[in-house]
């Protein structure tokens, strides 16, 4: 597993979003959690991921149903169901890696989740994404829930804005305030936009979400989703925000990998940022994109990462 680590000390990012990352090599997959792990001055980490959830029938790239039995069989289903608990595991697994205090979810499933968040002893928040059959909600296979975006968190302290940009419900927001033991009370916001060969739909999503959601919020507020958009420059961050998309990567990596830039994370509110990876994630097609922030640098420095996060 690489995962690439920049650390950005003391620095606003301008949201053209176009500043380099220094890179690292990280541990590999199945790395044990990580002891070193502290509070700090104000710290919040967050963690995006898009977790192809849906199943074969939605999602047949990165939800593999290899069983070749016919579509809602006994051998289909228990296939499903198999992947689903991988992609379960896969989640789960983040938490035992970097402690996030929150974690968002793009095309979750909502029985998945609910059990995720019992496995990992957090808090969700979700909603509905968008319209599947005849504009009732999209359902995932094998009976795991209806489709969501989520936000798991340590603790979810109040409700915030959700619903959808356009009706009949073609694509969902979400936000919620969230407690840490640093943070009383920051606003969480998630979505997963529109592919840009839906580019209608994709530009009117990303100025509701610039404009109407992440704009009027007071206090600390953090974004995190995948706007489905890369190139240099694109975001959906209000003029007060900064913020930056799995680590701005280079041109060739991103032909390397067309989902890397996808994931953006956009914050008000703080006073630095430290520093953040964008990794592989088991089961599922997408790259994970973690970012902290923190209040205040501490005397003495802040060094790589307050947290130490690996």
């Amino acid at each position: 597993m690489k995962r690439l680590r920049t650390v950005l000390l003391g620095l606003l990012l301008a949201l053209a979003l176009s500043s380099a990352a220094t890179t690292a090599t990280a541990s590999a997959a199945g790395s044990p959690s990580n002891p070193d792990q502290a509070d700090g001055p104000g710290i919040l980490t967050i963690e995006q991921l898009n977790m192809c959830m849906w199943g074969s029938k939605e999602t047949p790239s990165c939800f593999p149903n290899t069983s070749g039995a016919a579509v809602d069989s006994a051998a289909w289903t228990a296939e499903e169901k198999r992947v689903a608990a991988l992609k379960r595991a896969s989640v789960a697994t983040q938490v035992s890696r970097h402690i996030p205090d929150v974690i968002t979810v793009s095309e979750g499933c909502l029985g998945d989740l609910r059990s995720v968040a019992d496995t990992i002893g957090y808090q969700l928040a979700y909603q509905e994404t968008g319209a599947g059959t005849d504009n009732r909600p999209r359902d995932c296979t094998a009976g795991r829930g209806v489709g969501v975006n989520a936000i798991l968190a340590k603790e979810i302290t109040g409700p915030g804005p959700h619903g959808y940009y356009e009706n009949p419900g073609w694509r969902s927001y979400l936000c919620a305030q969230v407690g840490t033991s640093e943070w009383p009370s920051v606003r969480v916001c998630t979505t997963h936009l529109s592919l840009k060969s839906q580019d209608s739909h994709q530009a009117v999503e990303c100025a509701a979400l610039r404009d109407d959601v992440l704009t009027p919020t007071a206090g600390p507020t953090v974004f995190a989703g995948d706007v489905n958009m890369a190139g240099s420059g694109e975001n959906c961050a209000p003029g007060t925000h900064s913020g930056l998309k799995d680590l701005e990567r280079s041109a060739a990596d991103q032909k390397a990998n067309p989902t890397d830039g996808l994931q953006h994370i956009y914050y008000s509110g703080f006073w630095r940022q430290s520093c953040g990876w964008s990794y592989t994630v088991e089961n599922t097609d997408h790259e994970g994109f973690l970012l902290e922030l923190g209040k205040s640098t501490p005397a003495g420095g802040l060094g790589e990462c307050w947290r130490g996060i690996r």
